[in-house]
């Protein structure tokens, strides 16, 4: 038992001395997008800590937390593996032609991994399709779909994932699940169009059917799936039409009207009566409060707004302006969606009354969680989208306002008052 003991223990040794200067892995890549890395190791699934056993040669994939092995054929004793990294550190000759094999094998990987998210199509799951020899002429209309919504969802992109996905499901009652990628062309996307018509859908919402579906079209055409260009077979179909939203804004002395009558507090009758229990008169108030809070923020969006946080630029301004990223635009240009806007007396009384103590990176108001999962903010967002519309019916109602705003109004009219006066509102 002794010898036993003292082996593991001399392996041991000899291990920790090498993982420490972290050379148990010969190469390593990152993707183009900085957000997939990739490394050459021993799959350590199958070693539990024993670098004296024969363990196989993998390429670790980590992307959003998760990570896949890709083995590529070769296995070698953990002993072996650490001497062959050691003289790829020191540059050595020996064994140069074996670990530029093992390299290139890798720089395969890298190339796959790179080529999906050019198509905007990576996910581990596609990775190890792909990896494993699957073709995509194998593949169909509704696969490929299915695995952007996939990609989208390990991108934590949750709400593109919902909405691509609530699509697709559209697509299929209307068009069928027996659509091949050769019955793509104008006309079929043509046809779709009437269907989507003779059902009644708004022109925003063919629209952003359209958009989905064109988007999904260009991988497919990226991959050699389908012939054409998207910019002739979507020509004249509406998909980048949206119903004119002009109308849909509050003006500056309506605006301060609302606020106002949210300072104040009260919702009473001619008599003197509260008209809501108390709970329902918080809600309301609160939505109330969130809708203000969206406007005089920058015509901020409720996702922008439930996931701001106090952070460093707060502390450094003493607590005078916040800032945030335009969740809609974060990925297209990060420097162009950046948004910072003054913390006027206004806004700092909403704060005073339903947000939280400021503390670095602790969410301003206490409605969604920053532990909660992508899936889950969508849920929150959408939940609290419906009441601020049907709270803000009843103060619309009680003010004898001729419109009724939902959330999305606030950006609408920061925008739009904004246009008019020439002057932040």
């Amino acid at each position: 038992m002794e010898k036993i003991k003292g082996k593991f223990t001399e392996t041991g040794n000899a291990f920790q001395k090498y993982r420490k200067r972290g050379e148990t892995s010969l190469a390593k890549f990152v993707s183009s997008t900085g957000k997939v890395t990739g490394t050459l190791m021993l799959d350590p699934r199958r070693m539990d800590g024993d670098y004296s056993q024969m363990a196989p040669v993998a390429i670790r994939i980590a992307y959003a937390g998760k990570k896949v092995f890709l083995r590529i054929g070769k296995s070698y004793i953990g002993t072996d593996w650490i001497e062959l990294c050691e003289c790829e550190k020191l540059s050595r000759n020996k064994k140069a032609s074996e670990r530029k094999e093992l390299k290139e094998q890798m720089e395969k990987v890298a190339t796959l991994v790179n080529q999906l998210i050019d198509e905007g199509n990576f996910s581990l799951r596609k990775l190890q399709e792909r990896y494993q020899g699957k073709k995509d002429d194998d593949s169909t209309i509704y696969s490929i779909w299915e695995s952007f919504i996939l990609s989208k969802r390990d991108e934590g992109k949750a709400g593109t994932a919902r909405c691509s996905e609530d699509i697709l499901k559209r697509f299929v009652r209307d068009m069928g699940k027996d659509v091949s990628l050769s019955d793509i062309s104008r006309n079929f996307i043509m046809d779709w169009v009437k269907v989507m018509r003779n059902n009644d859908l708004s022109t925003t919402s063919i629209g952003i059917s359209l958009r989905t579906f064109r988007t999904i079209v260009n991988i497919c055409i990226d991959r050699g799936l389908i012939k054409g260009n998207t910019k002739e077979m979507f020509k004249d179909t509406g998909y980048n039409k949206v119903c004119s939203r002009k109308h849909e804004f509050l003006d500056v002395s309506t605006m301060r009207r609302l606020f106002d009558f949210w300072e104040r507090n009260e919702a009473k009758d001619e008599k003197g009566k509260e008209l809501f229990f108390p709970k329902e008169k918080h809600a309301v108030f609160r939505d109330l409060g969130l809708f203000l809070f969206m406007y005089l923020g920058d015509g901020q969006n409720l996702a922008d707004t439930l996931r701001l946080t106090y952070d460093s630029w707060y502390f450094a301004t003493h607590g005078k302006q916040l800032r945030f990223l335009r969740h809609k635009t974060r990925d297209r240009n990060e420097s162009a969606s950046e948004v910072i806007f003054p913390v006027t007396p206004e806004l700092q009384k909403i704060i005073d009354k339903y947000g939280n103590e400021p503390k670095l990176d602790k969410r301003v108001f206490p409605i969604m969680s920053e532990w909660i999962t992508p899936e889950q903010e969508v849920w929150v967002i959408q939940r609290y989208n419906r009441y601020i519309r049907e709270h803000m019916a009843k103060v619309a109602e009680l003010l004898g306002m001729e419109q009724c705003p939902s959330s999305t109004w606030a950006r609408h009219s920061f925008a739009t008052n904004l246009n008019n006066s020439g002057l932040v509102p």
